[in-house]
């Protein structure tokens, strides 16, 4: 059986589906611009836990692999409702977004969501438009993609070797319950829909069209790299299998067969009911 999987998973691990080539600014002098006028309030972290830039201030979400993914989908960050309704609304980082919202955060989300009350959470604004270019063309050279026309960086597909529905063993699920309550629950809340420290819902509609009819392993990897923020990778392959199956558990999903642990048999799952 095959199925068409989003190519553009590369969001759901932070990273931008875009190329050096694609952006007008100088990525040098976006280095020295992020450093003087971002740092205070955002840190530039991969996916295996460096930190490239930053001084693990919390005030702003980490900003590594932003570009051309959708605005306020960054896990485990509270954004205001404003900046959050224009990334449902399938607004994505461009540059010309970036550039109009750092220089205005408010001003662009009252013109792009044609609401005057809208407001946006960040009260800094980049001055030069040089620099909110610069800005944005280094935040690409930090995490770049082998993609060479972003123009179709949302419509690109790539067709997988679909093996059968995930599932997950009972067992599994319990265990990763335990986990979830002791690890995770303050984040995530209790519901898996979003708890007191603004962590992404993991539970419903949103998860489940993020997810859905991608291969088990992009869900698996994306939390062995980037969870929990403050240690990602923290846990063994075992316990994230756990936390998995615990999640597909309260998503609806059957039991059956445990989860494995290996990327390549996890390639062969999807993640569909």
């Amino acid at each position: 059986m095959k199925i068409l999987a989003l190519f553009a998973f590369a969001a759901l691990v932070a990273t931008p589906a875009i190329s050096e080539s694609h952006v007008s600014g100088d990525a040098a002098a976006g280095e020295v611009a992020f450093a003087k006028q971002c740092v205070t309030c955002h840190v530039l972290v991969n996916g295996a836990g460096k930190t490239l830039a930053g001084r693990r201030s919390k005030t702003g979400p980490n900003l590594f692999g932003v570009a051309m993914v959708n605005l306020g989908s960054v896990l485990d960050f509270r954004y205001g409702a404003s900046l959050v309704q224009a990334g449902e609304a399938g607004h994505i980082w461009t540059e010309e977004n970036f550039v109009g919202y750092v220089m205005d955060p408010t001003g662009w989300l009252r013109a792009t969501l044609n609401e005057p009350k809208a407001r946006g959470k960040m009260t800094f604004k980049v001055r030069k438009e040089e620099d909110a270019r610069n800005i944005y063309a280094y935040l690409v050279s930090v995490a770049p993609t082998e993609t060479k026309d972003s123009a179709k960086a949302e419509e690109t597909f790539e067709t997988v070797e679909a093996g059968v529905p995930i599932t997950y063993a009972s067992d599994q699920a319990d265990r990763g319950e335990v986990r979830f309550g002791k690890d995770c629950e303050e984040c995530h809340g209790k519901s898996l829909k979003g708890g007191l420290n603004g962590g992404a819902p993991l539970r419903g509609l949103q998860f489940e069209q993020k997810y859905a009819d991608l291969p088990a392993s992009a869900l698996f990897e994306f939390m062995s790299t980037t969870m929990p923020p403050n240690a990602p990778g923290r846990y063994s392959a075992t316990t994230y299998a756990e936390l998995m199956a615990y999640i597909l558990k309260r998503n609806g999903f059957q039991a059956g067969a445990p989860i494995p642990t290996d990327l390549d048999a996890l390639d062969n799952l999807i993640i569909k009911k």
